[in-house]
């Protein structure tokens, strides 16, 4: 019989065993241990390891936040590059008047001493200002900013520290400024996000905290602390209205105070609903003291626009929404043959103003700019061929040349750079160039008395009686209540033996202005018949 055939039951399997716990893991001999997870390449040097998966990266290191994490809405980026650059080109031609103290007499100390030799003389100063007039126009419309900004920034920072003429702390704040301005993104972001990353400007804003710091410290003093300086510099209703609430000595402290404060949180945005209307007030206020610092105050106001919460801007840009999608649907014409319309419609009126205007130069640095915006505009057109970008750069030129144009006609910049010209020149003996000043000042200027006077007098002094008189005439015709050429013209007929028509200039002289002292002073001495007092210069 067969034998019963019995299963024996499954072998088990071998038991998974469970993981090391650290002490054990540590303890198990070399050859238990796992193959180990990092690749061998570690151990070479980084730059040069790799693996399966590639070349291996040390991890990115930790950016700061408080620089790195800055953000702050585009809004506020667009609107104060604007108002702050076409303030400063404003004001850089604004400056041109200043351009004959320049060089004069080839004497200049530098702020560095390497610079001395290489300081602006007159005509290299108004040539810069003109140029960075046109930077700064193309800055505040945002066209090739990385470009136009630092030039700008070099030819200011050569301007002010190349000589102590006139510059002024606040020319170095602003130089700084403009250094980091390189650095802001002032374009638009490509994906159109409503806030933008910028370290620059949270730079510029410590920045700013430094200079209030140590205008505060500069102060504490004991003539700052008790009035007397700023009793000095503060006239007019301003003085009225703190001499009859809180005092000068009070008013005096108080700007300390704020000044502190200012240093202290302007770069904090958490403070800016505090900070922004104290730091506006404040200089508002400088605005109607009568303190002579040029545009200055109403720089620091834009500089204020960077500071105003972002919950202002992010309101505003819900108000103009509508506004702002009609404005884009209006540019979107622009992408095709209007475009490059608007762009030569542009550079061509730009061409005319730049003749139009009475600067020295402008002329020909408008036809150089001419040159060098045609080269920009094939320059782009290669990089990304869009007309739009096109309109933006004939618009921005022609709203340059706009500026240039408006801001000679609307000042008496070019007829008083003529006229420190022609001043400057005669008192360091450079009659040649003070003559031609004073003809410059006639043509640009043929109704301002002080050219057709000052050229006559050259005139007589150099043997030219017949029209040196000539010039006089003209002046006492143009302005019959200046008493100058009438004094001139008496003094010169007194000096030559017409004593008679000597004492009819000088009655004239007082009949223009009973209250002149020369005028005066010279009647009284023909008529005791004395010889005609000294000519002053």
């Amino acid at each position: 019989m067969a034998k019963k055939r019995t299963r024996r039951p499954a072998k088990p399997a071998p038991a998974t065993p469970a993981p090391a716990t650290p002490a054990v893991a540590a303890n198990k001999p070399a050859a238990d241990k796992p193959a180990a997870t990092k690749p061998a390449a570690d151990k070479r040097d980084p730059k040069s390891a790799t693996n399966k998966t590639g070349p291996y990266k040390l991890p990115a290191p930790e950016q700061p936040a408080f620089w790195f994490g800055f953000e702050v809405a585009w809004a506020k980026l667009a609107i104060g590059r604007v108002v702050l650059f076409g303030m400063l080109a404003l004001d850089a031609l604004l400056q041109i008047r200043h351009a004959p103290r320049y060089g004069a007499g080839g004497f200049n100390v530098a702020q560095i001493p390497l610079l001395d030799a290489l300081g602006p003389t007159r005509a290299s100063y108004a040539v810069a200002e003109l140029l960075n007039a046109w930077l700064f126009t193309l800055a505040a419309f945002g066209v090739a900013t990385r470009w136009v900004l630092p030039a700008a920034a070099a030819i200011y920072g050569w301007l002010y520290f190349g000589s102590q003429l006139d510059s002024y702390q606040h020319h170095y704040l602003v130089s700084m400024l403009l250094l980091l301005a390189c650095f802001v993104p002032w374009q638009r972001p490509p994906d159109g996000a409503p806030r933008v990353r910028t370290w620059a400007l949270r730079l510029m804003l410590v920045e700013l905290g430094i200079m209030y710091l140590w205008a505060a410290i500069s102060k504490m003093n004991g003539a700052w602390t008790n009035g007397t300086t700023l009793a000095t510099q503060i006239i007019g209703p301003m003085r009225h209205m703190i001499d009859a609430t809180v005092g000068i000595a009070f008013a005096s402290k108080l700007v300390i105070l704020v000044e502190l404060s200012l240093a202290a949180l302007v770069w904090q945005p958490r403070f800016a609903a505090i900070i922004a209307p104290l730091g506006l007030a404040f200089h508002v206020g400088i605005l109607f003291s009568g303190l002579e610092i040029g545009l200055f105050a109403w720089l620091m106001i834009a500089i204020y626009l960077f500071v105003i919460p972002d919950r202002v801007y992010d309101a505003l840009v819900r108000v103009l929404a509508t506004p702002l999608g009609a404005w884009r649907v209006i540019a979107a014409w622009f992408d095709g043959a209007l475009g490059w319309f608007v762009w030569l419609v542009g550079i061509v009126l730009a061409l005319v103003f730049a003749m139009l205007t009475r600067f020295e130069y402008a002329g020909r640095i408008g036809v150089l700019l001419l040159v060098v915006t045609i080269a920009g505009t094939v320059v782009s057109i290669v990089r990304a061929p869009t007309a739009r970008r096109m309109t933006a750069i004939g618009l921005a030129h022609l709203a340059a040349f706009t500026l240039w144009l408006a801001t000679d006609r609307s000042s008496t910049v070019a007829v008083d750079y003529y006229r420190f010209w022609g001043g400057t020149s005669r008192r360091l003996g450079d009659l040649a160039a003070s003559e031609r000043a004073y003809r410059e000042l006639i043509a640009v200027a043929p109704y301002e008395p002080t050219g057709h006077m000052q050229l006559g007098r050259l005139l007589l002094n150099q043997g030219k009686s017949d029209e040196g008189l000539a010039e006089l005439h003209e002046a006492e015709h143009v302005a019959p209540s200046d008493p100058r050429a009438y004094v001139v013209e008496a003094r010169w007929l007194a000096t030559h033996g017409n004593l008679d028509d000597a004492l009819i200039k000088a009655k004239d002289a007082t009949y223009a202005d009973p209250n002149d002292k020369s005028a005066r002073d010279l009647l009284d001495k023909l008529s005791r018949g004395g010889a005609p007092p000294a000519e002053t210069p």
